[in-house]
């Protein structure tokens, strides 16, 4: 006798036997034991989740010979013939090999003559969807008031292609994707029957390789025993699947944080060369994402019925310190390298691409701290306290200028010539600006040094340098700029900048400055500004996010 492969060999024989579907054979039970059973049905859902096999067991249900009844005995004629696919009243049509009109009238001229042994004549059309619109007009009339011995199961996978005129004949149930702690208990309680050890990892890989599919995971569970025998480890499964051990995502992922750019791409040469599909890779990596996200978005419960209790602990402590929205950038970014990866021939450097865009994201700032930060003027005095006094530098000299006051509606900044040593530093600060952010160390380049006074480094800008003045005044800028003037003055210098109005000297003069507003018409003001920044528009426009 030929071999029988595990899918056939396990399949439901009744409705307890069904797994997953409660909703579907709890229904159909009742249906049968108080005699009010449709003449038509359709079951809807993913492969592999069932439809066939309940199609079948109702089939069995009523036209078993102590029948119809909610417990088939699987043992009288009728029963046998119809597990065995050889029933005369059972028929299973393709519905892709028999989807023209011509088909569908047959089946109509067939429908009239009474069974041969059982109580109904049962057909039972799978991928029912595959029908031409001729052929489903043709069964509406047969399908609304069929002889009282047919009865028909309609069985798809996309049943939003199957027209309203026959859903609403129909009665409609809806398959779902069987949980993965279910696939797991059936394929324990299927390897002891058979004798097989596998351990509970190895289970898993296989309940997630098959998405929900039952007759999906055992086909998997018949390949992996014809691979290791009777024994099966997670490393076996991993091997014979092509899967990429979840070590080595927990591992990307501390690279993608610690921003170790070598050592993503070296991994990435690692996961190359061992030969494992790279779409396999990042679909691998976004549902490690996932589970991460979960945890980190507070829904840790739905992660856990994902995961063995020893992952559990793995991801929960990876997912520390991780915010959700960090977490969405990272799927973003790899969700679009996915779907490029499908239309290019390019996949490793779309993944390397992918990799190190990951490596420079930096971590998500709230709005609130922004705002908080502009109503203190733009400076954390946390980081200011916390920052140690740089070295003094050589003996300097300064600009002479003039204390800028509060009160005083405008700065007297004195006209003698700027000094050598003043615009030595001066040059030192654009060079070294410059070459960290080339925008910041070109809108410094545009203005001309007024003076240093109280803290503060006045620039002046000509009329047609309004963008680079508000440029400068963006936090980050100015972040940057204090932290050379630390290095160069030996302070933290405050950027003032100031637009010209006319004609000035070579050392110009800082015209008047608006009238003191109160502090909540200076906060608007200072929010309106930011707003204008380049920067932060491209800030906004990442995370979605707008001032309030």
């Amino acid at each position: 006798m030929s071999y029988l492969v595990l899918a056939r060999k396990w399949r439901p024989q009744n409705f307890e036997e069904i797994v997953g579907q409660e909703h579907v054979s709890t229904t159909l039970r009742n249906a049968i034991r108080t005699k009010r059973t449709a003449h038509a049905y359709i079951f809807a859902g993913a492969r592999g989740v069932g439809k066939t096999t309940t199609a079948r067991i109702l089939a069995k249900a009523l036209n078993c010979a102590q029948g119809p009844t909610e417990t088939p005995c699987n043992q009288c004629t009728s029963c046998l013939e119809i597990t065995g696919s050889r029933s005369m009243d059972v028929l299973e049509i393709d519905g892709a090999s028999n989807r023209g009109i011509d088909q569908i009238r047959d089946l109509r001229e067939n429908v009239k003559y009474t069974p041969t042994q059982g109580k109904y004549k049962i057909y039972i059309i799978d991928e029912v969807h595959m029908l031409t619109k001729e052929a489903f007009n043709a069964l509406l009339k047969t399908l609304e008031e069929p002889p009282a011995h047919v009865v028909f199961v309609f069985a798809t996978t996309e049943v939003h292609k199957v027209p309203i005129t026959i859903l609403s004949r129909c009665q409609r149930f809806d398959f779902r994707r069987i949980q993965l702690n279910e696939i797991v208990a059936h394929l324990k309680k299927m390897l002891s029957g058979e004798e097989v050890q596998a351990d509970d990892e190895c289970l898993y890989i296989v309940a997630k390789k098959a998405e929900g599919s039952m007759r999906d995971s055992i086909s998997l569970m018949d390949q992996l025993i014809a691979f290791s025998g009777n024994s099966i480890k997670a490393e076996d499964a991993r091997q014979v699947l092509g899967l990429v051990d979840e070590e080595m995502y927990f591992k990307t992922l501390e690279l993608v944080r610690a921003h170790d750019k070598p050592g993503i791409l070296s991994l990435i040469d690692q996961v190359a060369v061992g030969g494992y599909d790279l779409q396999e890779f990042i679909l691998g990596w976004l549902a490690h994402l996932r589970k991460l996200l979960l945890i980190a978005a507070g829904s840790g419960r739905t992660a856990a019925g994902e995961m063995t209790p020893e992952e559990v602990d793995k991801y929960t402590k990876q997912a520390e310190g991780l915010d959700d929205r960090d977490i969405l950038r990272m799927v973003n970014i790899l969700i679009d390298a996915e779907a490029t990866m499908k239309r290019s021939s390019q996949a490793r450097l779309i993944l390397e691409m992918a990799a190190l865009r990951l490596c420079n994201l930096d971590s998500t700032v709230r709005l609130e701290e922004v705002i908080k930060l502009l109503d203190q003027g733009g400076d954390n005095p946390e980081k200011e306290e916390q920052s140690a006094p740089a070295a003094k530098p050589p003996k300097q000299s300064k600009l002479d200028a003039s204390p800028v006051k509060e009160e005083p509606a405008e700065y007297t900044v004195s006209a003698e010539p700027v000094s050598r040593d003043f615009e030595s530093l001066w040059q030192r600060l654009i060079t070294a600006v410059q070459e960290r952010h080339m925008t910041a160390g070109t809108c410094l380049a545009s203005a001309r040094p007024v003076g240093v006074s109280d803290g503060s480094l006045i620039l002046s800008f000509g009329p047609q340098a309004n963008f680079h003045k508000k440029s400068l005044e963006d936090k980050s800028y100015q972040e940057l700029i204090q932290e050379e003037t630390l290095k160069l003055w030996g302070q933290k210098l405050k950027v003032i900048c100031q637009i010209e109005k006319g004609q000035t000297s070579q050392t110009p003069q800082v015209k008047e400055a608006p009238q003191r507003l109160s502090r909540q018409d200076e906060v608007d003001r200072r929010k309106s500004e930011v707003m204008e920044s380049p920067q932060l528009k491209n800030f906004m426009d990442a995370v979605d996010g707008e001032v309030v």
